[in-house]
């Protein structure tokens, strides 16, 4: 069983590999197959035009994230029963970024989009937890700080945007930890 599980999680990683190098593309099918029952399962079919894609896993490959268009998408256990868990909806334009990390236990997922907002999501509950609107510009980029997790036990949220800036969000306590601007371009 555990040899069938390493199979399929290096063939996922070559996947992720793939979809990070790519620029613009089209996919139809995504396909897992397990070895040892020699069965396909067709996991999304979708036209994807997007300058950047993120997958990752969260808590110990069995869930896997990914961001399309204007949703993020949790699929449950990539593997023999996969299916779609959540459609995670609340942005009204592309999402460009999405990242995932756990917290004193806790699993969230952060998106930035194109519609100026930076959003956080509880796996568990997989409900939009936090609202940030202060950037005047569509964000780029989103990750969470294992940096100021691990030092000062905060939870915080990195994100940059076109308008220049990059911002820190401590999302527990609901608050912008601090600006950084300067760049003349975004």
């Amino acid at each position: 069983m555990e040899k069938l599980i390493i199979s399929t999680q290096l063939k996922l990683v070559s996947f992720i590999l793939i979809f990070q190098k790519a620029f613009l593309f089209f996919i139809t099918c995504v396909f897992v197959t397990n070895q040892s029952e020699e069965e396909i399962k067709m996991i999304t079919r979708h036209w994807i035009r997007i300058l950047k894609i993120t997958l990752g896993w969260i808590y110990d490959f069995d869930k896997l994230v990914s961001n399309y268009v204007t949703a993020a998408f949790i699929f449950d256990e990539f593997c023999s029963s996969s299916k779609l868990l959540k459609t995670l909806i609340g942005h009204i334009s592309y999402v460009n970024s999405i990242d995932y990390s756990t917290f004193d236990g806790d699993q969230f997922i952060c998106s930035g989009s194109s519609d100026s907002t930076v959003r956080v999501w509880d796996v568990d509950t997989r409900k939009q937890i936090r609202l940030f609107e202060e950037h005047t510009s569509l964000v780029y980029c989103v990750k969470f700080s294992r940096y100021h997790y691990h030092n000062y036990h905060q939870s915080v949220i990195c994100s940059s945007s076109h308008d220049n800036t990059i911002r820190f969000w401590d999302f527990k306590d609901n608050q912008q930890l601090r600006i950084l601007s300067g760049h003349t371009r975004g």
